[in-house]
């Protein structure tokens, strides 16, 4: 029987870095009605798949069926705090890093990376978010913006 790209992450990763909210700080992102099946990855948990030194976000999601478009892949970054937009992007390309050897190699996906702030951010540093890109196999995919108590659906959707 074929495994699902999910099921595939949740056994590469400890289930003590599983976790079922999406929150730092006083930072969050609401999960209701995020695609099924789904993994959220803490990669702030001492037993996520982060080495040392290693540039991370705060999570990782995947989740979805494998048809035709893929399931999603989100490496999401979330701060109440006024970080800079190539910090943002140095963290989230970290974990797309994370993500790129934690899934199957020959599976089609959906890539998004999420940036996720409190409305803090100087104008200049959302011009520049907007505009800065996060590799996933090669492919360059523009960070998408949020603000906190979002739903991650939609990000997922546009």
């Amino acid at each position: 029987m074929p495994t699902t790209v999910v099921e595939t992450v949740r056994r590469k990763t400890d289930p003590g870095c599983h976790d079922t909210k999406c929150r730092d700080g006083g930072c969050s992102l609401s999960l209701k009605d995020v695609p099924e099946p789904n993994v959220l990855i803490s990669l702030e948990h001492p037993a996520s798949p982060v080495n040392i030194n290693q540039a991370h976000c705060n999570y990782l999601f995947v989740g979805g069926k494998d048809d035709n478009d893929g399931p999603w892949v989100a490496p999401i970054e979330l701060t109440a705090s006024k970080k800079g937009a190539n910090e943002f992007q140095r963290q989230l390309q970290g974990g797309a890093n994370i993500a790129d050897n934690l899934l199957p190699q020959k599976i089609r996906v959906r890539f998004r990376p999420i940036a996720v702030h409190d409305g803090g951010l100087h104008r200049a540093e959302v011009d520049k978010l907007r505009k800065n890109k996060v590799r996933f196999r090669g492919k360059p995919e523009l960070i998408h913006l949020m603000r906190c108590g979002s739903p991650l659906t939609q990000a997922l959707r546009g």
